[in-house]
Order: structure tokens, then C-alpha cells, then sequence
């Protein structure tokens, strides 16, 4: 028999801004490093034989968990990818909400039966899922192995094997357990973040995921050029009109700072102030920068200027003496934040 732990990358990038991402690269976030810690202390005691991953750079970060303690080579799968989303690859999940209803909502209730253009469909992805899953299950055959993996994939995985099952999202770095014995998968527990603590939990601060319908999520979605918005000043640059639905919302406007993009100005109109979503600005803003082969973003913050104080916190930005802040936008497996002791 083998046991094979499943478990969902830190929280990342598109998690954070508010895209939908399958194929496509991202870092981890703040946040999702936290969580990898917490997951390490969790694996801490747990011996495990072997360590797989997709070959994406937030399963990556998020396998030091269990890779680095344990001090064992991280086996890199093509098979565990999240889903390819073909046309749908890095859209703002407000365009989705306000475009493609019909479509994000069988996304996200009926997997089995939703495609795009380009996009794998459920039988392609949870196939060559399972083979790679029955692949490392016999290659460890009497041990344990842990597979670093993806939500949506793994969901529709879950379908696939227990077809009368309730198969619900999972969190990030939420840890399913199966057991594998003459060719078939057994559950042992499925989902499970007892590892987070307060504050750490992704889904705890969204409401798309949730059945009764009773929360809605604010997504924005963003259109090249400037809006005249009332309250709003921005300088000249590269600038993004944010919407929600069809309501114009904010500016998000760049600048060219060579090897860095700039961040010259973010801004909410008053109905969506104080809501937690200059972050999905920022994002705009990352991935812009990023697509453009920028390794930087720079930003600087006006004296008393509170209001991005929440935003600075959440991105573990500090400013220099001067105000500026920098991020770095490079694709990077991240080492673990603390050391784990075995």
C-alpha cells in the first residue's frame, strides 16, 4: 500500500490579484509563504519516502514544505500541472464574472462539463493526472509520497476517482490523504487546513466558492486607456481603467523605468474604497510589467498618504527613506521562511 499526500500550492499571485491562472507562472505571495511554514510545521514529524511537483514555480516554492526538512530531491511532474485554460490564461476574473457568466459559473460548478478555446477538457486533464498519480503510487509502493498539485485539477481529479462524492474547493496548502492498493485510491481524509491558523486561510476571505450565494466578491477587470473619474487625478503614463461590470472604478497608471516598471498611480473611486481592492490594481500593474520583461516594479508613497498603508502591509513593502518601494517581479522558487526542526 502507498500513501500519497495531495496538496494544493501557497497561496499565489493570481489567488491574490484576482486572476485566473491554470499553465500560466506565477510567485507565491506574502501570505502563501506563511502558509508554507505553517505547512512545514505541520509535515515536521511525517516521515515521507518522496517529493513530487508540477513543474510550476508556485508548486515548487510550495514543496520546500516538505523537500527541504527532510532533505529530499524535489521530482519535478508535467502530469500534476494545474489545468490548461487555453484562451481564459492570466483574464481578470471580474471580465470572467461580467462576460463569460455562464461559463465561469460551469468553471467552478460542473468542471466536467466546461471547455474554452485552447483549453484542456475534463478528460484530458484529470487522464493524464491519474496516470502520473498511479505512476508515483506504484514507484513507492510500501512508502509515502507527497504530490505538490493544483486546485482545479485536483478537484476534478477527486470527480474522476469518487464520482459519488461531494468534491468541494479546496484552500491553499489544504492536504488531501490517499491510500493506493491493488490499483485502486482510497480517501483517508480530504481538504484538511488544520495547519492554518487564524489569518492564514485564502478561501476565509472569499466568497465565489461558497453554495448559498449570501456573499458576493468585488472583480475588477481592466481596459487600456483613461477614464475621467470623479475624485481621481492621475499623471500622465501608461494607464488602465478598471472596471466592475461595466462601472468604471479606478486608474492604474505606469511608467518605463528601464529594467523597472514604475508604479506612478493607483486610485478608487469612493464606492469602492476600503474594500481590499487596490490589490487587484497592483496586480494589473505586476503582470503588465512582467509580460513586458520588466524584473521590478517601483512604487513611491506620498507623505501621509494612509490609504495604502493596508496594501504596503499585505505585500510586506517597506518604503526607503526616500518612499520608494520595490518589488521584485522575477519568477522564483522561494526558500522556506523559517528552519524546521526534524
Amino acid at each position: 500500500m502507498t500513501t500519497l499526500y495531495l496538496i494544493r500550492h501557497a497561496e499565489a499571485e493570481g489567488n491574490l490579484y484576482r486572476r485566473i491562472h491554470g499553465q500560466f507562472d506565477t510567485n507565491v505571495t506574502p501570505n502563501g509563504r506563511r502558509q508554507i511554514a505553517a505547512l512545514a510545521r505541520r509535515f515536521a514529524a511525517v516521515p515521507v519516502d518522496a517529493v513530487y511537483a508540477s513543474d510550476l514555480t508556485r508548486t515548487q516554492t510550495t514543496a520546500q514544505a516538505i523537500a527541504a526538512p527532510q532533505g529530499l530531491p524535489l521530482r519535478l511532474e508535467p502530469g500534476f500541472r494545474e489545468i490548461n485554460l487555453g484562451v481564459w490564461e492570466d483574464r481578470a476574473f471580474g471580465w470572467l464574472y461580467a462576460f463569460e457568466t455562464a461559463q465561469i459559473q460551469c468553471f467552478n460548478q460542473d468542471p466536467r462539463h466546461w471547455q474554452v478555446e485552447g483549453s484542456e477538457t475534463f478528460d484530458d486533464y484529470t487522464g493524464r493526472f491519474i496516470a502520473a498519480l498511479e505512476r508515483v503510487a506504484r514507484a513507492h509502493d510500501g512508502g509515502t509520497a507527497a504530490i505538490f498539485s493544483h486546485g482545479a485539477v485536483m478537484r476534478g481529479v477527486m470527480m474522476a476517482l469518487f464520482p459519488e462524492a461531494d468534491i468541494p474547493h479546496c484552500d491553499n496548502t489544504a492536504v488531501t490523504c490517499l491510500q493506493y492498493e491493488n490499483g485502486r485510491f482510497h480517501i483517508s481524509y480530504f481538504n484538511d487546513t488544520s495547519h492554518l491558523g487564524e489569518g492564514l486561510s485564502t478561501l476565509s476571505r472569499q466568497s465565489w466558492w461558497r453554495k448559498d450565494g449570501k456573499r458576493r466578491d468585488t472583480n475588477l477587470w481592466f481596459r487600456p486607456g483613461t477614464t475621467a473619474l470623479e475624485g481621481l487625478t492621475p499623471p500622465d503614463g501608461e494607464t488602465f481603467t478598471a472596471y466592475c461590470g461595466e462601472t468604471p472604478a479606478g486608474l492604474v497608471v505606469l511608467g518605463d523605468g528601464g529594467k523597472a516598471g514604475e508604479l506612478r498611480y493607483l486610485g478608487l473611486t469612493e464606492p469602492y474604497r476600503r474594500q481590499g481592492l487596490a490589490v487587484q490594481l497592483l496586480g494589473q500593474a505586476v503582470f503588465t510589467c512582467r509580460a513586458k520583461g520588466k524584473e521590478q516594479l517601483t512604487l513611491t508613497v506620498p507623505d501621509g498618504c494612509a490609504e495604502l498603508q493596508p496594501l504596503l502591509r499585505q505585500m510586506d513593502l517597506r518604503p526607503d527613506a526616500q518612499g520608494r518601494c520595490t518589488m521584485d517581479l522575477r519568477l522564483q522558487v522561494f526558500p522556506l521562511l523559517e528552519p524546521v526542526c526534524m
